[in-house]
């Protein structure tokens, strides 16, 4: 079977797992009302203000967010279908708690995450995939000793306290010893995605765009660095142990044998076949990206779906939960069907059947 037949079928795969998991999404945050009749409405208000509703009121708010009061079969399969026909024209209903669309305060929130978490990927792979093919040239040496220990160092730290003490230091003691000794307060923000008065003044300003660009590479630089740093330690054991291995390979001794430059052997046969297991590691983390990092942006104040989503947990907002769980499901799927499809085009021994 080729590589067209091969894409087929694993597009056929794919849909049939989407579908699997909308139908799962559905059922899943409706499971208490399923098995014991908790409605989330039910879960939202306090006994005392659900004791003054008048069941009108009450109807209407059941109608509202899409659901039914004590549902039985066919209100189940209706409620399903509604749940569909939304879902495809990408309405997620209201958030119980902020009272607005899901999709507008996802939207707000999903490119100060993607840009925080796509720019720290990036230093993370590029940097860890780079020393990592360094220090495996050279396995056993003190170069490769002190990069893997530094790098196990790394990866064992917290990421929240990594960024508490970046904070500490760059937003907080370097501010202050700058304005203490030169008059001038150079550092970085200790919170939020830009700084208020910058959107204020952008908004009348020819050059707003570039300011407000540059606001935001200001605030974004130490969430950046700490999710660059946190995640460069694992990435780097991964390629290194991965290309020590193929280095060890027949076919490597083989293109030594044949007199090739050591250069090319390691980056022409080792790299590309060490880069296969790294595949999957990275479209994974770009599938995962849009759930943000949770600890950083709480730590940065930033505005993004990790802080959202730990919020809507926390108080319980099914709308929001819902809809958020779906999207990374989706793009989990989509991004574990890109790596598999990369696997033939690095490595064309690859039979597909």
């Amino acid at each position: 079977m080729g590589l067209r037949e091969y894409v087929i079928r694993r597009s056929i795969y794919m849909v049939l797992l989407i579908v699997a998991v909308v139908c799962f999404n559905f059922f899943l945050f409706r499971l208490p009302t399923f098995l014991f009749g908790a409605s989330p409405i039910s879960l939202m208000l306090s006994d005392e203000l659900r004791r003054n509703l008048t069941a009108d009121l009450l109807e209407q708010m059941y109608a509202n967010f899409g659901l039914v009061p004590d549902p039985d079969i066919f209100d189940w399969i209706y409620m399903f279908w509604r749940y569909l026909v939304s879902m495809f024209t990408g309405n997620f209903g209201v958030s119980f708690l902020t009272q607005r669309p899901v999709m507008g305060s996802i939207v707000e929130r999903l490119p100060n995450t993607l840009l925080l978490m796509g720019t720290s990927s990036m230093v993370a792979i590029l940097l860890g995939i780079w020393t990592g093919v360094k220090v495996a040239a050279d396995p056993g040496s003190r170069k490769d000793v002190g990069a893997v220990t530094v790098a196990l160092f790394i990866y064992a730290l917290p990421i929240f306290w990594m960024g508490m003490v970046l904070l500490l230091v760059f937003g907080f003691a370097l501010p202050e010893w700058t304005e203490a000794v030169w008059g001038v307060r150079i550092g970085f923000p200790q919170f939020g995605t830009i700084s208020y008065d910058v959107w204020e003044i952008a908004r009348t300003s020819p050059f707003g765009a570039l300011m407000v660009a540059g606001d935001i590479l200001h605030h974004l630089f130490l969430p950046m660095i700490t999710l660059g740093v946190g995640g460069y330690g694992g990435y780097f054991l991964y390629m290194r142990n991965n290309l020590i291995d193929v280095m060890t390979e027949d076919y490597i001794l083989t293109a030594r044998a044949k007199g090739l430059d050591e250069n090319q052997v390691l980056y022409k046969h080792g790299l590309k076949n060490a880069m296969l297991p790294m595949v999957t590691i990275i479209a994974m983390t770009f599938g995962f990206l849009i759930d943000g990092a949770t600890l950083t942006e709480t730590v940065f104040t930033w505005r993004g779906m990790g802080r959202f989503i730990f919020d809507s947990l926390l108080l319980m907002d099914y709308p929001v939960i819902q809809a958020i769980f779906l999207i990374i499901a989706i793009t989990a799927v989509l991004a574990n069907f890109v790596a598999d499809l990369l696997y033939g085009v690095l490595d064309p021994r690859i039979k597909y059947g």
